[in-house]
């Protein structure tokens, strides 16, 4: 275990007093320490056993080879024949409905309802510095138009031939002004980006549906978490990694039964 105020030697201590001690949950709890485990602060043994048995629930429908998408020197996101170098790490989240859980209807008020997420998932991705950069590219042409288009608007308003006759026209005309540039600006940055990305769509996987593991993940119900108006969530990128093991391998199947799951429409 990665627990940084962990001492193996107290192993059956810790057992007696914590439920999920040495579990797989432990393991991908245990980054910062038992002090700093917030299962410690569950109430009952109960609850602290009912996380356990849904975080089983939510590695059950994760391929076995999930972590290979950051273990990997090569970049995911490559459609070269040859991918490049991985440098980084993408990450972005998925959810699932399953394990079952429920809430109020009003503020987690009133009448308990089934909630559309059971389970909500980082997931990393080794990336390579090419693909990181055109990810970030389309970023860029947004933002960067967005604030040129909110640059321009006052500067112009700044011009007095400009500025003043707008005002002398319409007391809130330079303030509609502002916001017709806004939204144009808003606008054009968009197309700009989806242009860009579609086209480093034919050497980089752009719809991250591509990407074996994650197709899978689909397959079994999981779905991206906050998504764009291209479908696509939003995709942060690091130098180094956010966890080191998604599914342990004492938590992998046979390889029958990952088959199965892949066939099984949720």
């Amino acid at each position: 275990m990665s627990n940084t105020n962990y001492d193996p030697r107290q192993n059956e201590e810790m057992k007696k007093r914590c439920p999920i001690a040495d579990s797989e949950l432990c393991e991908w709890l245990g980054k910062n320490g038992c002090y700093q485990c917030y299962i410690s602060s569950l109430k009952s043994d109960n609850k602290k056993e009912e996380a356990l048995e849904h975080w089983k629930v939510t590695l059950s429908y994760l391929p076995d080879n999930i972590d290979d998408l950051h273990l990997s020197d090569e970049c995911q996101f490559c459609k070269d024949e040859k991918p490049e170098k991985a440098e980084y790490y993408a990450t972005f989240e998925m959810a699932h409905p399953e394990p079952y859980a429920e809430k109020g209807m009003i503020l987690g008020l009133g009448k308990k309802v089934r909630t559309p997420i059971g389970s909500l998932l980082s997931i990393q991705a080794s990336i390579g510095k090419e693909c990181k950069k055109a990810f970030k590219m389309s970023d860029v042409l947004q933002l960067g138009t967005f604030l040129g288009f909110l640059v321009a608007a006052f500067v112009l308003l700044m011009i007095p031939q400009i500025g003043q006759a707008m005002a002398n026209w319409m007391a809130l005309m330079p303030y509609i002004f502002i916001a017709l540039m806004l939204l144009a600006g808003y606008f054009l940055g968009k197309n700009l980006a989806a242009a860009h990305l579609k086209k480093i769509k034919q050497h980089v996987k752009v719809d991250l549906a591509e990407i074996p593991q994650i197709k899978q993940m689909l397959n079994r119900g999981w779905f991206f978490f906050q998504t764009g108006s291209d479908g696509m969530p939003k995709v942060f990128f690091h130098k180094t990694k956010t966890y080191n093991c998604l599914k342990p391998q004492r938590e992998c199947g046979d390889g029958e039964e990952d088959d199965m799951l892949d066939n099984i429409n949720i």
